[in-house]
């Protein structure tokens, strides 16, 4: 089954196998919507006590990867000077974001390397990269000089490129992304996620889950607890794997400041990720989305793929703010398609080896 091994990376005590991470999204990219008015400038985090668990403005945890995690009873916040945990809200100015705005070939000779293919005849899209994004990054390891170090140096990172480290060593570095999902997945299901990656970006990166563990056990919101770069991006592990969270979506190019946002992304389950713009160009809200943060409605795919009324998936200022649950299948041996994804789990046939709760289809708000 499931062969956990905690790493700790700052304040986290983190699971490397299927676990829960910290670290996110790349660097200092522009974009369109930075002097629009109606950007958000704070985000909702999660409440204290909150449970991994299937409802709105959760992130639905699978039951025995929570178990084998050790999550605790509920969720805690930390209060950073960014969090009122009277309110539940992060003001995004009061981050001390990781500084640095460093194109890819910074961490590797190749830069970002990232493609997207589809295959109409057997139905897939696949991803091939190594997982450093288009878009820049921080400078990790965090420098001394950083306001942000404090909050790293004092923490314990494990392990990076084979070295026992404080948090503030570890740093970015190339991994293994190959990934195959449904190229047009049907909604019929509210499956909890069962991995670390909840989705791939279109520019190289991926998301992951919001939660993440302390030494004492105590769970909470990645974001609440430890700065990161400026496009919420930061590294993990032992190769040092960027990922993205929360308000992930500032850095994404031509996001627009009024109409449909566009597609940033595709979940493990093959539903489009878009940005936080309805068709009128206002902010969706979770009083908008299902319990699995999505929605229905006509979007534009990337390529030449078109438009398309299809579910997706919409990524917003409000907790969970990405994916809550699936609500199409996961083949978790295709969408995890390498051990650097995957973080060595077998999942055999495609499904994790524990027994999934699924709710019946029906419309949830």
């Amino acid at each position: 089954m499931f062969n956990f091994i905690k790493k700790y990376f700052g304040l986290f005590a983190l699971l490397s196998v299927v676990t829960i991470a910290l670290f996110a999204c790349g660097g200092g990219s522009s974009s369109s919507s930075d002097s629009d008015p109606g950007t958000p400038t704070t985000m909702i985090t999660s409440f204290n006590g909150q449970f991994p668990i299937f409802g709105k403005g959760q992130q639905f945890i699978e039951p025995v990867l929570a178990l084998a995690g050790g999550m605790a009873a509920g969720m805690m916040q930390v209060a950073t000077p960014w969090t009122d945990t009277r309110t539940n809200i992060i003001t995004l100015s009061k981050i001390p974001y990781v500084r640095g705005s460093n194109s890819a070939t910074y961490y590797d000779a190749a830069g970002s390397v990232f493609s997207m293919t589809t295959n109409t005849g057997a139905g897939t899209r696949s991803f091939s990269g190594n997982g450093l994004p288009s878009t820049s990054m921080g400078t990790f390891p965090v420098q001394s000089s950083d306001p942000a170090y404090g909050y790293y140096n004092a923490l314990p990172g494990g392990t990076y490129k084979g070295v026992t480290v404080q948090a503030d060593g570890v740093g970015i570095g190339p991994y293994n992304i190959t990934s195959t999902v449904p190229l047009n997945p049907t909604p019929n299901r509210y499956d909890p996620i069962a991995s670390l990656i909840v989705g791939i970006t279109l520019t190289g990166a991926v998301w992951h889950i919001e939660y993440a563990n302390d030494s004492s056990n105590n769970w909470v919101n990645p974001i609440n607890a430890l700065p990161t770069d400026q496009c919420f991006g930061h590294p993990y592990g032992d190769k040092g794997q960027y990922h993205l969270h929360g308000y992930s979506w500032k850095c994404f190019p031509n996001q627009g400041t009024s109409g449909q946002s566009p597609v940033f992304g595709f979940a493990l389950d093959g539903f489009p990720i878009t940005g936080p713009r309805a068709a009128d160009g206002h902010m969706i809200t979770n009083a908008e989305l299902d319990y699995c943060h999505g929605t229905t409605s006509e979007i534009t795919m990337p390529g030449n793929e078109g438009k398309k009324t299809t579910y997706h998936y919409v990524l917003n200022n409000e907790y969970p703010y990405s994916v809550g649950c699936f609500r199409g299948a996961v083949n978790y041996a295709t969408a995890l398609g390498s051990s650097d994804m995957a973080q060595n789990v077998n999942y055999g046939s495609g499904s994790p080896p524990t027994t999934y709760i699924t709710f019946p289809f029906q419309k949830l708000h």
